[in-house]
C-alpha cells in the first residue's frame, strides 16, 4: 500500500506543544497545549478536527509562587483509575532557569476528566529537584511506568545551550524512584539537533507500531523557534529501560520541514494516536518558515512503519484543506466521511484501544 503522506491542520490558532489522548467512556479526544499561563483542556469527537471544541480550563496557579509562570506543555494521562496532568512551570523572579515538572489529580479515570475537580499534588518527587526539566511524560515498558523528559545535564545549573533526554521510573504517578539517578537517554550528538549554539532534544513521546514489533520514543530536536524544528526515533532494544544499551537512537529525522515552497514548517513536539489499523501523529508546525514561535498550529499526519521502523515521508507532506482528502489522499473513489470512518475505526478497536492509548 503506498504511504499516504498528506497532512492537514486540526486547530484553527496556534496550540504549540499538542498532547492528544483518548478517552473510551466518553468517545472523546482531549487536547492540551502550551497556555502560557494556565492548563487548558479542548475536547472534540474527531481527531482531526478542534476547530470549534469545547474549552475548559482546569488549572490556573495563584500569583508569586515558585509555579506561577512559564507554564509549559502539560500532558493528561489515566494512570491508576485517576487523570493526572504533568506540567513544567517556573518561578517568575527566577525566569526559565526555575523549570520543574509538576503534577496536578483529577476525577476518576472513567469520567470526563473536563468536568471533575482538580488539585495541585507539587513538584514530582523522586526527581533531582536542582535539575532543570520539562516536557515530562509517561510511557509504560513492561507494565512498568516510567517518566521521561527534557533537562539540561545532571549538575549544570546554567546551561540553558543544551538539552538531554532523561528517563525514571514511577513508583508512582506523583513519585519517582530516586534509588538510582536519571538515565540520559540523549544528547544532541547530530548537527542538525542544533540551531547555532544550542543542542536540543525535547518533547519525548512514546511511539510503537501496532503490533508492537517496533516501540520506542519520538522526540524534538533543534530550536523549536525554527523552521528546522524536527522529528526524531530512540528504538527500545527490550532489557532493563534504565540501561542505556536498551535503546538505539536513529541517524535519520523521522519528520521535518519540506524542502520546496508548501509548508507547514518545523513540526515538533507531536503525539501519536493508534486509531484502528492506522496510527496518526499529531504535532505542531507553523504556517511560515519565517513564523518563530508564532502559528504552532496542530496539524496531523499519518506514521507508517517499515522493516526499517517508523516512517513519515522523511518530510511534512502536502498539504489538504478538507478531511475528505486527508482520508481518500486524492483518490477517485467515493469515501466515506472522516467521521463515519473514525467511528469505524473505533468500534474495530474497542476493547484494544484504551490500553494501547494507556501507554501515551
Amino acid at each position: 500500500m503506498t504511504y499516504n503522506s498528506s497532512v492537514i491542520t486540526a486547530t484553527p490558532c496556534a496550540t504549540p506543544d499538542p498532547y492528544v489522548t483518548y478517552h473510551d467512556p466518553t468517545k472523546k479526544f482531549y487536547l492540551t497545549f502550551t497556555a502560557g499561563d494556565r492548563v487548558e483542556i479542548w475536547c472534540s469527537d474527531n481527531i482531526l478536527n478542534f476547530h470549534n471544541p469545547e474549552k475548559h480550563v482546569i488549572w490556573r496557579p495563584p500569583p508569586h509562587t515558585e509555579y506561577s509562570g512559564g507554564i509549559w506543555a502539560p500532558e493528561i494521562h489515566a494512570i491508576d483509575g485517576r487523570w493526572y496532568v504533568y506540567v513544567a512551570c517556573e518561578n517568575p523572579p527566577e525566569g526559565n532557569k526555575s523549570h520543574r515538572m509538576y503534577v496536578l489529580g483529577g476525577p476518576p479515570a472513567n469520567e470526563d476528566p473536563c468536568r471533575g475537580q482538580w488539585e495541585f499534588l507539587g513538584k514530582l518527587r523522586g526527581v533531582p529537584q536542582d535539575q532543570w526539566a520539562i516536557d515530562g511524560t509517561v510511557i509504560v515498558l513492561n507494565g512498568q511506568n516510567y517518566f521521561v523528559y527534557s533537562g539540561w545535564p545532571l549538575g549544570e545549573h546554567n546551561s540553558d545551550k543544551t538539552q538531554e533526554l532523561f528517563i525514571v521510573r514511577l513508583r508512582n504517578p506523583v513519585e519517582a524512584d530516586d534509588s538510582r539517578p536519571p538515565t540520559r537517554l540523549s544528547h544532541p550528538d547530530f548537527p542538525w539537533e542544533r540551531s547555532g549554539p544550542s543542542g536540543i532534544n525535547e518533547g519525548p513521546q512514546y511511539l510503537a507500531s501496532l503490533d508492537g514489533s517496533w516501540k520506542g520514543i519520538a522526540y524534538s530536536c533543534a530550536g523549536s523557534w525554527t523552521k528546522d524544528y524536527k522529528i526524531n526515533t530512540i528504538q527500545y532494544l527490550g532489557g532493563d529501560p534504565l540501561e542505556l544499551s536498551s535503546w538505539r537512537k536513529s541517524d535519520k529525522p523521522l519528520i521535518e520541514s519540506p524542502d520546496g515552497c508548501g509548508g507547514p514548517w518545523g513540526p515538533g513536539h507531536g503525539t501519536f494516536i493508534p486509531i484502528g489499523n492506522e496510527i496518526v501523529g499529531f504535532f505542531h508546525g507553523t504556517d511560515n518558515p519565517t513564523d518563530g514561535w508564532g502559528n504552532r498550529k496542530g496539524r496531523c499526519q499519518r506514521v507508517q512503519f517499515t522493516h526499517h521502523g517508523p516512517d513519515m515521508g522523511g518530510c511534512v507532506g502536502k498539504h489538504c484543506q478538507r478531511i475528505e482528502d486527508f482520508v481518500s489522499a486524492g483518490s477517485q473513489q467515493q469515501h466515506e466521511g472522516f467521521e463515519g470512518k473514525l467511528e469505524s475505526f473505533l468500534n474495530k478497536a474497542k476493547g484494544k484501544i484504551e490500553d494501547k492509548l494507556r501507554e501515551l
